[in-house]
């Protein structure tokens, strides 16, 4: 039978520090969605031309880029507190260090680049990629 691991009150306010922030990574992946969406809408429904076209679909991969950004960010975080929680005993680190060089390395967590292209990012950049080119397409076959 496997004893109960108890935390200090610095464990427990270390812990609730890590937990904050990889939220609020996940608060800044959320809205980056929010303004890529209406970024794109605004770039779009000014007209279709190439010019435009081009300056969404580069927005679009900023947009893309920093979302996976705060994805890695919040994984990065997530994996400090796993690495706290489940090793804190056995080691002799100091409280609140929140270093996480070691999982920013791409060992413990994917690139930025790599993360661009997990399934969710993928499905929902692609297809509002998709729906640009569309929508682009679209535009500059309809007679002006």
């Amino acid at each position: 039978m496997q004893r109960e691991r108890t935390f200090s009150s610095y464990e427990l306010e270390e812990i609730v520090a890590i937990q904050n922030i990889a939220r609020r990574m996940a608060i800044n992946s959320f809205i980056i969605k929010g303004w890529t969406a209406a970024v794109l809408a605004i770039i779009l429904l000014l007209g279709a031309t190439l010019y435009q076209t081009i300056i969404a679909v580069f927005a679009l991969l900023v947009f893309w880029y920093l979302d996976a950004y705060f994805v890695r960010k919040k994984k990065t975080y997530t994996a400090l507190y796993t690495e706290i929680v489940e090793n804190r005993v056995n080691t002799g680190d100091e409280f609140f260090d929140m270093r996480t060089a070691l999982y920013e390395a791409g060992i413990e967590v994917p690139r930025s680049s790599n993360l661009m292209l997990s399934k969710t990012l993928l499905f929902f950049y692609g297809f509002i990629l998709a729906l640009t080119f569309a929508y682009a397409g679209i535009s500059f076959s309809l007679p002006h």
